[in-house]
């Protein structure tokens, strides 16, 4: 493993960023603007600070958007970036009291440098995986709106009042075809931004090969993988998915029940399990695996989440072998 001795913990708001750089018992906290102008003063705190780039780590939680100009700002300066789930260092430091940002800057330094064996570091996305990925998420937002203009109309109708609730779909009515009209716009769009890149054409057609995995997981799928240069091991992507089931026993009193964690990408999780709906009406082999194990007396969605874990072993096995998936034949 590579040694470090220079931990910067970096916490990220919409306007700043507070650092707290981490060196034995030494802890110096600076605050910088999160736009250009803050990044060129960190590059010259960085200067005077005469570090090791090679032994230099920046550990910051995932915050979206926000994280963007100084991911940016590292990757260009070739300075390795550690981008962890804020839930980690929330439990690791879950006695620590007090809170703001100087503070939680200094939590998260600390925790780079106890938790090296936990590394992955960030890589940054490439240009067509970032449009795609921006792309996928406006999407997700037109079909939650969507979502909540029809609601009420299936509500009124579930009670009776059917005169509501055609004047209710009828006053929306050009509007959910606008929607519609922009939701095929952008998946279109979103297609040939993949086809236009060999790679993630050749990534997207072998996962969406998998019975039961189509345009929304698949694309999802590219997206928090990176193109899956990150995640390429079928037992990894389940846990990052939280769909990996785990023990919950110790010693001869604790005997809970194997279940999955409360930890995972929740919109991959969501995908899965509308994937694993679809995998046991359309796959013969997982259709004749749910049927047997659902009589013999297993919980369904305990029998629909193994059928997930097989999915991802499914798309991590003809991702690595860079084949279509072949369904077996009688």
């Amino acid at each position: 493993m590579k040694q470090y001795n220079h931990f910067f913990g970096v916490d990220v708001s919409k306007k700043t960023v507070d650092i707290t750089y981490v060196c034995n018992d030494q802890a110096i906290h600076r605050q910088f603007s999160n736009d250009s102008d803050g990044m060129t003063e960190l590059m010259q705190w960085l200067k005077d600070l005469n570090n090791d780039v090679e032994q230099t780590l920046f550990c910051m939680e995932a915050t979206g958007l926000y994280c963007f100009t100084i991911t940016q700002f590292l990757a260009v300066n070739e300075i390795d970036t550690w981008v962890e789930h804020a839930n980690q260092i929330k439990r690791s430091s879950s006695l620590d009291r007090g809170k703001n940002d100087k503070i939680d800057s200094k939590r998260i330094a600390l925790y780079a440098a106890k938790n090296l064996d936990r590394l992955r570091l960030w890589k940054p996305m490439n240009a067509t995986l970032e449009s795609i990925k921006h792309l996928a998420s406006l999407r997700t937002r037109l079909v939650e709106t969507q979502k909540k203009l029809i609601t009420p109309i299936q509500e009124f109708e579930e009670v009776g009042n059917l005169a509501m609730s055609k004047l209710l779909a009828k006053t929306i009515k050009s509007s959910l075809a606008s929607i519609d009209k922009d939701l095929k716009n952008l998946e279109r769009k979103i297609i040939e931004i993949v086809n236009e890149d060999e790679n993630l054409k050749q990534l997207f057609k072998v996962i969406t090969s998998v019975v039961g995995i189509g345009f929304v997981t698949a694309i999802n799928l590219l997206v928090h993988t990176n193109g899956f240069a990150v995640l390429k091991d079928a037992r990894k992507l389940a846990c990052y998915c939280g769909v990996a089931p785990f023990e919950y026993s110790s010693g001869s009193s604790i005997r809970g029940k194997t279940k999955v964690h409360f930890m995972a990408n929740k919109k991959l999780k969501s995908n899965l399990h509308m994937a694993s709906l679809s995998a046991v009406k359309l796959d013969a082999d997982l259709k004749a695996y749910y049927e047997r194990k659902v009589a013999e007396g297993k919980n369904k969605m305990s029998v629909l989440n193994a059928v997930k874990n097989k999915l991802l072993a499914r798309v991590v096995a003809v991702v690595n072998k860079q084949q279509e998936y072949v369904k077996r034949t009688a």
